[in-house]
């Protein structure tokens, strides 16, 4: 195995072939003119784009001047941290290479380019994360150069310390999240709902949504996804009735990532650097967002999937086929990946069953899939909402057309560029071409490019759908730097990609955070001014009672049979409520301002309505109740919308 910067053995440092106590010039006067010009002109760019770009590059020329200064004193040092002629020689040529830290400014020059510059807070950001990235390459050379070498068992231990603390503060902002209203989505409400409703006999039924956005009434979620990975999280629910099992169970899950990366990683490099791939995995921001993002089952198939490719790579079949399994249980969709495994196979030259078997279980999942258990779950129900991919046309022969000759209003718009930046830059945007793995991240990219330009969220870096992408991207840019072959290294450089690449990827991952970060996300961890009267409004419903309510406080009354969004009330086909909660501030709700005259409407109607009794009222909030409607249960789904009328009206008479 190829000597690491963090080895389990002590290494010497290779000699070098130069006599004396000096490299070769061109090998230390290359990277430091190199570095010095790119991190120059990203200062002009940075802060001194109101020159306008001709003159900023000319300031940050000079600025690179600078830079060559200190890379150049640090190169030079080499000698006062070692004796032996050969190792400071050594030394002195890695330290010059070093400078290529600035390769994290240049892969940021785009939105530095772009009409509007960044603001000067990100700028500041990203240039500390580039010199903390020089100093630490400078660092490990250092390290390696006297000899030092992390023992296996302290690696192990200051990862597993890191991990929790990760997984403690990832957590707990997660909860905080909860507290504080910010999950402003249906989706956890939604699926806190159908786990209650599945312990009290309804197999993952939930008026939240089934009674909205499907042409009638359905039964089960199962006529959305064939998503089986549910009954996963039905005993811990029981354990623990709330939304937060949830939040907890899929970020123990998330950083439990961390250990088939570290098995993927560990084939080739020393577990103290195995274990910095994982962390730099833990920290792209598709992957890192999503332990703060609403919930979604979809999440928890990064496990199954890495170890997936972990088994595939060390030829564990059994294994192997259980993963591959547990991967297809998360959603239909995944018929893509685990077909695109048996093509991988075949590409391999492996045996039939490795080729057979993927190819055999996708094609059967996907008939199970959208021939039996969907149409089953549907009973004839169509979706009614606006489709993610309705943009594109009505038809498929509409949608090609548009897709191939019309490309820069359907697939080339900004939305989708910015996406695949962000989706790309914390594996350098192409260092993870190099592997095949990759190739298996196209399907999944494609899908959330064609449906970037519709109202569907697919091109938000912290939706689910960027954590198939982001995992196999990731995967690619891991096995195609830990190779063997020539993309392992800078070419005629010679800089260890084993060894800087994932320093390289966390810098990266930190700098990607850093831009796709606003205001809006940390907000959402501030308790709002109306918060305190929100909870109290809370503590007014019954706990079980059927109740309408603004979309930021259905997750903290999940737990019932009856629960509706008040923006899109007038949309339900039966919606069945005894309380209805009224927010007097539209800017409170976060929804699509098309709902907004309907919400009017709700308003407008309830405090005209005799059989409303408003029991509680404020500048902010207004609670009504219908007495009639105490211990009234909402119908459940297609078994009885034969006899179920769409109700126009919010308001369900007794």
């Amino acid at each position: 195995m190829t000597p690491d910067v963090l080895s389990v053995q002590p290494a010497a440092p290779p000699r070098s072939r130069a006599a004396g106590w000096t490299a070769p010039v061109r090998h230390v006067i290359s990277p430091i003119v190199l570095s010095a010009l790119t991190a120059g002109v990203w200062t002009g760019l940075a802060f001194f784009h109101a020159l306008g770009h001709a003159r900023s590059i000319l300031v940050g020329m000079a600025a690179a001047l600078g830079y060559a200064v200190c890379f150049a004193a640090a190169t030079a040092s080499s000698r006062h941290w070692v004796s032996d002629p050969d190792s400071a020689a050594w030394l002195q040529q890695q330290l010059a290479r070093c400078s290529f830290a600035s390769v994290v400014l240049a892969l940021f020059f785009p939105e530095y380019l772009a009409r509007l510059s960044p603001p000067l807070l990100r700028s500041c950001l990203l240039l500390a994360i580039a010199a903390l990235l020089w100093f630490a390459l400078c660092g490990a050379s250092i390290l390696r150069a006297r000899g030092f070498a992390l023992r296996q068992v302290v690696a192990h231990r200051i990862a597993a310390v890191s991990l929790v603390l990760l997984f403690l503060a990832t957590t707990a902002l997660a909860i905080r999240k909860y507290l504080v209203f910010a999950y402003v989505g249906q989706d956890l409400a939604y699926f806190g709902q159908i786990m209650h409703t599945t312990l009290h006999g309804h197999l993952f039924w939930g008026s939240l949504l089934q009674d909205l956005i499907y042409s009638r009434p359905v039964s089960t979620d199962f006529a959305g996804h064939n998503s089986p990975v549910m009954f996963f999280f039905v005993p811990f629910y029981a354990l623990f009735p709330s939304p937060i099992t949830l939040l907890v169970l899929r970020n123990l899950v998330l950083i439990a990532c961390a250990v088939p990366v570290f098995l993927l990683a560990r084939r080739r490099v020393s577990p103290a650097t195995a274990w910095l791939w994982a962390a730099a995995f833990l920290l792209a921001p598709a992957i890192l967002y999503q332990s703060v993002f609403d919930f979604y089952p979809l999440t928890f198939v990064a496990l199954p999937l890495l170890f997936t490719l972990y088994f595939y790579l060390q030829r564990r079949y059994t294994a192997f086929c259980a993963c591959l399994g547990m991967s297809l249980l998360v959603r239909e969709d995944l018929v893509f990946f685990v077909f695109g495994l048996g093509l991988l196979a075949l590409l391999h030259r492996r045996s039939a069953r490795w080729i057979f078997v993927p190819l055999a279980a996708a094609t059967a999942w996907a008939v199970l899939s959208f021939l039996v258990v969907l149409p089953a779950a549907l009973h004839g129900a169509t979706y009614v909402t606006d489709t993610c991919f309705s943009h594109l046309g009505h038809a498929p022969s509409a949608m090609i057309r548009n897709v191939v000759f019309h490309p820069r209003e359907n697939i080339l718009v900004h939305g989708n560029i910015v996406y695949l930046k962000t989706l790309l830059t914390p594996t350098a945007l192409v260092l993870s071409f190099a592997s095949p793995v990759s190739l298996l991240a196209l399907p999944y990219v494609a899908i959330n490019l064609l449906a970037g330009a519709g109202r569907c969220i697919t091109t938000v870096i912290f939706a689910q759908y960027s954590v198939i992408p982001a995992a196999l991207l990731f995967a690619g840019s891991l096995l195609s730097l830990t190779g063997r072959g020539r993309f392992a290294r800078f070419g005629s450089l010679g800089l260890r990609i084993q060894s800087a690449a994932p320093l390289l990827l966390i810098a990266l991952g930190c700098a990607s955070l850093v831009f796709v970060t606003d205001k809006a996300q940390l907000d959402d961890f501030r308790e709002p001014a109306w918060g305190r009267e929100a909870h109290q409004v809370l503590r007014i419903i019954p706990p079980g009672a059927s109740v309408a309510a603004p979309r930021y406080m259905l997750p903290h009354l999940a737990n019932r049979d009856c629960l509706y969004q008040t923006h899109r009330l007038l949309q339900y086909h039966s919606a069945v409520y005894e309380y209805l909660i009224i927010d007097t501030d539209w800017t409170h709700i976060n929804a699509a301002s098309d709902y907004r005259i309907q919400y009017e409407e709700v308003e407008r109607q309830a405090a005209s309505d005799p059989g409303l009794q408003l029991i509680y009222s404020s500048p902010r909030y207004r609670v009504y109740r219908n007495p009639t409607l105490h211990g009234r249960s909402c119908q459940v789904g297609a078994a009885t919308t034969a006899t179920t009328a769409f109700n126009p009206s919010p308001y369900i008479q007794p």
